[in-house]
């Protein structure tokens, strides 16, 4: 059954909302710029985000909302259209105005030849107008319930839109229905609310959307499939949409963290993030960790942490330097951290941990700050174009003899570097003579002008080598 409301919006009981739906909404005023053909696609919820690769954060189906904010660029509009794709997003919603006084003709390129919609929302129309329509079609499309359900729905509704948490809707919900409530995600139990008269032998009604259940038990009546089945949505929407603002939380603390290490923003601009986590002031450990690393982060800090999402890391502000190397133990995965610092010196200890992390991308694990007193500690906290001259002056004129004439200069250089310019150890690891490595060394010098001998000029291509291997592995 089709039913058409005042605004013209369309609910079809039991069939979830389309892009098509949307774009009929008259409150959203929203338009197509791509993907025409492809209209009829389900929306399961909308995500909103400034991330240039959001992939984590989707479990598919759902309308990527961004101000574009990071896509600036053509490359930068290809990979954030890629992930979005590549996680089976319904489509895409560009809001103008705010960044953007139109949509990115690389987008819509992007969009288009990945097949996927993107749909414009003018200056005026919040994304969480399109979250909130999203709300409503779910409940009215479960609007075959009792009266009781209905009330209960459109209770709980109101409840999301005061941006209520899922545990709290529990127990609004068991107040009306009695028993208890378990939510689950898979076989893990997420939240559990108590009502009236509940015994272990009671029986139980469940519903389940995505990997979610919700299960009832009680001795009174018992509420039927299809309420709850609209519950366990409501409840799944309640919990995306916390999801979606802590994400945004994290975007907003991530782009204020990295003004604040570049130095173009004071560091009491923290004093709010550090405040509402509950972070002391006394002593701060800023750690830096691979993209998209936040929902791990949050359930693995034991204490206060503030957490900052940036398109290339995520960062983490705590107290104590052994917790953080502990997390970066268990869960396995590469961290830089700075030493405790006041927070006066966030701008240092944000630096420090950014070339703490990548240092620790080279060297895998989790590296300090004793790891930068050392050179390759030192150049990690160079900006790639302040080392690229050590590469273009000094590895160039090798890698094109290399190329054209078949000369073996780079492996040589690399091999007699790595033995501290020992000319035996480096004949021996070569299979060569010894005077055939001096013979090669010598034409290096002669292509460069700089002597391999020669300890300063020796440092100088130590730094060439590091730059050269740090620039292949950012762009893998």
């Amino acid at each position: 059954m089709t039913d058409t409301d005042d605004d013209g919006r369309r609910a079809v009981a039991g069939l979830p909302v389309t892009l098509r739906d949307l774009l009929g909404a008259p409150d959203l005023q929203l338009a197509c710029a791509s993907g025409e053909d492809r209209l009829d696609l389900p929306v399961r919820w909308s995500h909103t985000t400034e991330l240039l690769d959001p992939a984590s954060y989707l479990r598919g189906g759902e309308l990527v909302c961004t101000i574009g904010t990071s896509l600036t660029t053509v490359e930068a509009c290809e990979r954030f259209t890629t992930s979005a794709a590549g996680a089976n997003a319904a489509g895409i919603c560009f809001g103008v105005g705010d960044v953007h006084d139109e949509v990115p003709p690389a987008l819509v390129s992007a969009c288009a030849r990945l097949g996927l919609p993107l749909l414009v929302a003018p200056l005026g129309v919040p994304f969480m107008a399109i979250s909130e329509h999203l709300a409503q079609r779910r409940v009215e499309a479960e609007s075959a319930t009792g009266e009781r359900g209905s009330q209960l729905l459109a209770e709980l509704l109101a409840h999301v839109r005061r941006h209520a948490s899922a545990q709290e809707l529990m127990e609004l919900a068991v107040e009306t229905l009695g028993g208890s409530l378990d939510l689950l995600e898979g076989d893990r139990p997420i939240h559990r609310s108590v009502g009236r008269g509940v015994a272990s032998e009671d029986l139980e009604v469940s519903a389940t959307t995505d990997d979610v259940t919700l299960i009832w038990r009680g001795a009174g009546a018992r509420p039927s499939a299809s309420l709850l089945a609209s519950l366990v949505r409501v409840l799944d929407v309640a919990r995306h949409e916390r999801d979606v603002e802590q994400d945004l939380r994290r975007e907003r603390t991530g782009q204020l963290l990295s003004l604040v290490g570049d130095r173009l923003a004071d560091p009491a601009a923290l004093d709010i993030v550090i405040s509402e986590s509950g972070l002391s002031t006394t002593g701060l450990v800023f750690s830096v960790w691979p993209a998209g690393a936040a929902r791990v982060l949050a359930s693995s800090f034991a204490t206060a942490v503030a957490l900052g999402e940036t398109p290339s890391a995520t960062v983490a502000v705590s107290g104590s330097e052994t917790e953080v190397r502990s997390i970066a133990l268990a869960l396995g995965v590469v961290c830089g951290l700075s030493r405790t610092v006041v927070p006066a010196e966030s701008a240092r200890g944000i630096s420090e941990a950014r070339a703490a992390f990548e240092l620790a991308r080279a060297r895998g694990g989790c590296v300090g700050p004793e790891g930068l007193t050392s050179l390759e500690g030192l150049l990690a906290q160079q900006p790639p174009e302040r080392l690229r001259p050590f590469v273009d002056q000094l590895l160039e004129p090798l890698l094109a003899s290399d190329h054209h004439r078949r000369t073996d200069y780079i492996t040589t250089l690399a091999t007699f570097l790595a033995l501290d310019g020992s000319l035996t150890a480096t004949a021996r690891a070569q299979f060569l003579h010894v005077n055939t490595v001096r013979h090669r060394l010598e034409r290096i010098r002669d292509l460069t002008g700089r002597d391999p001998l020669a300890f300063n000029d020796r440092v100088a291509f130590a730094i060439a080598m590091w730059s050269r291997r740090s620039s292949a592995g950012r762009t893998q």
